[in-house]
This record gives C-alpha cells, sequence and structure tokens, in this order.
C-alpha cells in the first residue's frame, strides 16, 4: 500500500490517535510508525526536532499505486489537494517534508511498517498573523472531507485558471516573501476573474464574495473592519506596483489613484505596527481563500446534480 505523509500545525483533532478523512486520508497524531520515517542523511536536525514535536500528521494511504511508475506523479497531487483543503478552510503552518513509501503489516505481530523510498522538501507554508489567531477547529474538520474531494475533482477536471488559483495559494503560501506571496495570491484571483484593470477587478471581487464582507474572516473575537469593498482598489493598485517593479513609495504620488502603501496599520489585539502594503499582502490570501471556497460550494453542488438518478 502506497503511502505518503507531512507534517502540519495548529489542527485541534481531538484524542483519537487517527481521524478518518475519507478519499484515503487521516489526521494521525505523531507516533513511532511516522517517525520511522526520519532520515538523518537527509534531514537536518531542526528538520528532525520539529518532525518529533508536531502534534499532527496528514497521511494519504492507496492501495494500487507503485512508487517507480507514472502513476507517483498522480499520487502527490492527489496528497497536494489533501493539503490544500486544509489552506482553503483556514491557512495553517505545515513543515515542508512528504514522506512517501510503502505501508505495510507484519506477517509474525500484524504491526505497521513504514519503508520509506522518498522524500521530498517543499518550503513549509507559513499563514499570516491573522491566521495565527485562529486553530483549525473541529468545525472546520466537518467541511474538510467534502473539500478534499472537491478539490481532488477541481484539480484533475479541465478548468485550468482554476486549477492555477490552487497552485497560486500553495505558492504564495510557500514563499519567504510577503509581497510576492501578496502577488502570487492575487494571480490566483485574476486567475478566476479574468479581469482587465482596478475597476473590473473591484466589480469582480465583490460580485463573488459581497461588497460588505469582512476582507479580514472573523475567525475570532478579534475584528478587522475592512470590507472586500473598501481595499478592492488599493490591493489591486499593490498588485500593479509590484508586477511592474515600480518603487511601492510613488504609488502615494499617483495621479489617477494615489494609495500610501507605507503607512502604518496596526492589527487588532496587536502592538507591533505594520505597513499597510503588508496587510493588504495578507488580505490578499483570505480574499482568495473566500473565493476559493465559493468555488468549491459550486463544484460540490455540480457533482451532487450529476450524481442524481
Amino acid at each position: 500500500m502506497q503511502c505518503i505523509f507531512s507534517g502540519v500545525l495548529g489542527v485541534e483533532a481531538g484524542e483519537a490517535a487517527e481521524l478518518p478523512l475519507g478519499s484515503g486520508f487521516t489526521l494521525a497524531k505523531t507516533n513511532e510508525y511516522l517517525l520511522s520515517a526520519q532520515f538523518p542523511h537527509y534531514m537536518t536536525g531542526q528538520e528532525i526536532k520539529e518532525g518529533a514535536e508536531v502534534l499532527h500528521y496528514l497521511v494519504y494511504k492507496h492501495d494500487d499505486l507503485n512508487l517507480q511508475t507514472a502513476e507517483y506523479e498522480e499520487t502527490r497531487d492527489i496528497f497536494s489537494s489533501g493539503l490544500m483543503a486544509l489552506q482553503v478552510l483556514k491557512p495553517i503552518r505545515t513543515l515542508g517534508l512528504a514522506f512517501y513509501g510503502q505501508h505495510y503489516e507484519r506477517v509474525d505481530d500484524g504491526c505497521a511498517v513504514f519503508r520509506l523510498e522518498a522524500i521530498e522538501r517543499r518550503p513549509p507554508m507559513e499563514p499570516g498573523p491573522w491566521a495565527w489567531k485562529k486553530r483549525f477547529d473541529q468545525e472546520m474538520l466537518k467541511r474538510l472531507p467534502s473539500a478534499i474531494e472537491s478539490i481532488r475533482r477541481i484539480m484533475s477536471g479541465p478548468n485550468a485558471e482554476l486549477r492555477n488559483a490552487f497552485i497560486l495559494l500553495q505558492l504564495g503560501l510557500e514563499h519567504f516573501h510577503p509581497l510576492v506571496a501578496g502577488l502570487f495570491w492575487v494571480m490566483g484571483l485574476e486567475a478566476i476573474f479574468n479581469s482587465g484593470g482596478r475597476k473590473d477587478f473591484k466589480e469582480r471581487l465583490c460580485a463573488h464574495l459581497g461588497e460588505n464582507t469582512l476582507a479580514f474572516p472573523d475567525w475570532h473575537s478579534q475584528r478587522w473592519n475592512w470590507t472586500v469593498g473598501t481595499i478592492a482598489f488599493d490591493l489591486y493598485v499593490l498588485r500593479s506596483k509590484l508586477a511592474h517593479g515600480v518603487d511601492l513609495r510613488k504609488a502615494a504620488s499617483d495621479p489617477k489613484y494615489p494609495v500610501d502603501l507605507l503607512k502604518k496599520q496596526t492589527l487588532p489585539d496587536s502592538s507591533e505596527p505594520i505597513p499597510y502594503h503588508g496587510l493588504l499582502s495578507e488580505v490578499a490570501c483570505y480574499l482568495l481563500i473566500q473565493v476559493l471556497q465559493k468555488e468549491i460550494e459550486k463544484e460540490h453542488a455540480q457533482h451532487a446534480k450529476r450524481s442524481l438518478p
């Protein structure tokens, strides 16, 4: 049996050793079986330490796939769909390392054994400060199986632009520079909207989410009262300046639409002021995941309709 897993942080999965998520996925508490995949000759000491300290791993198992065949790529893509289902519901931190190999049970005692065959290293996914304030809770976990199934169908479907939006979400979460990450996330929105210019971008974003929808999701007791309608133009201005390599300081004196991208803002329950461009970059992630959630709901409804007798 093919098995793939990677460490995830900030998930409230209860006391069960394994939480079934359907489609071959489980959320497993860290155990000796999972840690047996650690390979000191390939991993750093910090990676080994983090791998042992993380509370949960996302695990995918499949009966009929062989790592040595072309199906390996398909297996990896399926696992990536599971990871992105987590991120679309609420961004979390991941460790980056994915362990691939064979799962089997010993004949003599029936104990589960993992035989490592490959380790893939990607940059850890890092959510922004607003997402850190909220753990991935039980209500989100209930939505996860359906999200995994919908994203799997989308990623194997014909809509390249929608697939690209999920890929851009992942690339943004993996990138170390917040402004580049923000640019990826706006590109993800534009892949879905096919918008032309800031006015069209705002109209399409408001049409998808609602002009008065909170740009920073209401995940916890703190509120940030920015709405989709109030920040859409400014976000597009930031996107344009970044895409064309323009000095961000020049945005404040732009004759058409001046925006002070360097002014300081402070998140609720935080004493650290953040430049406006940093907050706009972070909010682009939350706008993208809200739009992708709508696309998942649409795909789920369409699939249910197709499945009717």
